[in-house]
């Protein structure tokens, strides 16, 4: 690529993305903001049904423990426990039960298959109730107390038989705590659920049933105190669809003739609640999960949890919010984003540019040396010191002359790389015929070299070759040429030769300094070396031919030599 061109084909582009970099940096940040709010959006939503199922199944655990505390179960004793159904040992253990979690659970009784019934309600630290039915009672007689055995101040009595009780009808059929279906509680009207355990007597004789309430207004008041967005809502569903705690300020019940009833989640007039459930309503989720819901209101970004499913209950989390909570700032900051790529603009065409004629610079040394390595000649010092792609390809460039253009074992040039350097000469003859262009080949047979290599070996060979390569590089000039031809034949390239009296003196020159001993490890050795020569352009224009009869006359030297030894060994 030309020198004009390539910075035509750099500046264009650069300029060219450069002034569309408004346009460019607005919608990569309004993405990349969209990207990070929908992520951040997920990573809330997952946050926070987690905190509400910890703190809901909290309350739950917490129901359990009280009932545990009153009749631990046998899997948690060395031996099967036996209930007291004494309604003054029942007082003391319910004193202290009530008062584990007053906040959910604060309210623990027992009844009996014989009627009898007592109750400990915590009404605040001070403010305590007990609910007591002996058997042979008609009515439930209700105390404020102070203390264990306290009947100081009495309330009222009402008719209140536990057998009749949804929670002791479905508690003294099972071996393990149930949970009621939740229900406005009948005095306080909130909502609450009911946990209820079949207890024991000797030789597992049914003695009644010990429950205690959860009240449920503690999970809305936990809700509404979640800052997640301005509006966003948070809900908590049965697994019939009825809303047991919501963030909301709309209270999750309607009164119907004259009695309070629970609402589903479809039918609130939270549009969050009611169009975000009717969607979920048939979603059976094992974990947390995330979805974008289109609603009239614009897109909702929604998590739904199991919630209680350790606990035996089948209760959904949802959280909701809406995507433009979290865009406003988005849209701010896209605006800014705008300013900022007009301030960027100017700046930017000055660094780029500058950037590119440094470039360009490095890859014209790049492009120079790539043309002399082509014509064979040596590549001259790139002086690039750049760490980035093109210096590594600098760095490339040296050690790819280095493998292709010198033999590994020698380090002087390989057949190729002669081939290119001839080629080089030639085509600076033929296009500049008044310059003297003449070279000659000489071609180096060494005698005696399979004798050593056999006799001492590859290794001592392969000394031999690196000997006498260094040889024949100290014989020349710095502007000629030693190639490796193959096996132990040598070429040496010689430029600017004068006469054939110059060459015969460089090929005694060159046989007198091969010839000298050579010192192995335990041995000193000796070789010969048959020297053939080919001048261009005297002996042919191409070099396959000049290779040939340099190595003809090669053979003839080594002919001539092998018949003098002979004639002298006579």
């Amino acid at each position: 690529m030309g020198r004009s061109s390539l910075r035509r084909e750099l500046v264009i582009p650069i300029t060219a993305v450069v002034v569309g970099v408004s346009i460019a940096i607005g919608w990569v940040s309004m993405k990349a903001g969209t990207d990070a709010v929908n992520a951040l959006t997920r990573r809330i939503l997952i946050d926070m049904v987690s905190r509400i199922n910890v703190a809901t199944e909290k309350h739950l655990d917490g129901a359990l423990t009280a009932l545990e505390s009153i009749a631990p179960s046998s899997s948690h004793l060395p031996k099967e426990y036996e209930f007291t159904p004494d309604l003054h040992v029942l007082e003391d253990k319910f004193w202290t039960a009530s008062g584990l979690f007053m906040d959910v659970n604060n309210y623990v009784y027992f009844g009996g298959k014989d009627g009898r019934f007592i109750g400990v309600y915590r009404i605040s630290p001070t403010n305590v109730q007990l609910f007591w039915r002996e058997p042979s009672d008609l009515y439930r007689t209700v105390y404020k107390v102070g203390s264990v055995g306290d009947r100081s101040l009495f309330v009222r009595k009402d008719d209140f038989d536990p057998r009749k009780r949804p929670w002791y009808q479905i508690a003294m059929y099972s071996d393990t705590p149930v949970w009621t279906r939740i229900y406005n509680n009948f005095s306080f009207h909130y909502p609450t659920i009911t946990l209820a355990k079949a207890v024991f007597e000797r030789r597992h004789e049914f003695a009644g049933v010990v429950a205690t309430d959860v009240t449920l207004k503690e999970l809305s008041s936990f809700l509404s105190k979640l800052d997640i967005s301005k509006n966003s809502v948070a809900y908590i569903v049965d697994e019939d669809g009825y809303i047991i705690a919501t963030s909301g300020k709309e209270i999750p019940e309607r009164v119907v003739n004259g009695l309070p009833e629970r609402m589903r989640a479809v039918d609130m007039k939270t549009p969050l609640i009611s169009q975000t459930y009717k969607q979920l309503n048939q979603l059976v989720v094992k974990t947390a999960e995330t979805q974008s819901l289109a609603l009239p209101s614009g897109t909702i970004d929604v998590a739904i949890s199991p919630l209680g499913n350790k606990q035996g209950l089948h209760w959904q989390t949802v959280v909701a919010v809406p995507r433009a909570d979290f865009m406003s700032s988005i849209n701010q900051g896209f605006l800014q984003s705008v300013v900022i790529a007009a301030a960027c603009i100017l700046f930017a065409l000055t660094v780029g540019l500058t950037v590119v004629e440094r470039v360009i610079r490095d890859i014209r040394k790049l492009t120079a040396a790539a043309e002399k390595f082509g014509n064979g000649e040596a590549m001259p010092k790139l002086d690039i010191r750049r760490q980035d792609e093109i210096g590594i390809l600098a760095q490339t460039f040296v050690e790819m002359e280095n493998k292709l253009r010198y033999d590994k074992l020698t380090q002087v040039a390989n057949r190729e790389s002669l081939f290119a350097q001839i080629n080089h000469l030639q085509q600076i003859s033929k296009e500049h015929p008044e310059l003297p262009s003449g070279f000659t080949l000489l071609f180096v047979d060494l005698d005696r070299f399979k004798t050593i290599n056999d006799t001492f070996g590859h290794d001592a060979g392969d000394k031999v070759l690196v000997i006498t390569a260094a040889r024949l590089r100290a014989a020349i000039r710095d502007s000629d040429e030693v190639a490796r031809y193959g096996g132990d034949e040598f070429v040496l390239l010689l430029k600017d030769t004068k006469s054939t009296i110059d060459i015969h003196t460089m090929v005694e020159k060159i046989t007198s300094l091969v010839e000298e001993p050579i010192a192995l490890d335990n041995e000193v050795v000796g070789i010969g070396a048959s020297i053939g020569w080919a001048s261009f352009p005297e002996d042919g224009d191409d070099y396959l031919r000049l290779i040939k009869i340099a190595d003809s006359r090669m053979y003839n030297r080594k002919r001539d030599r092998k018949t003098t030894s002979l004639v002298h060994a006579v």
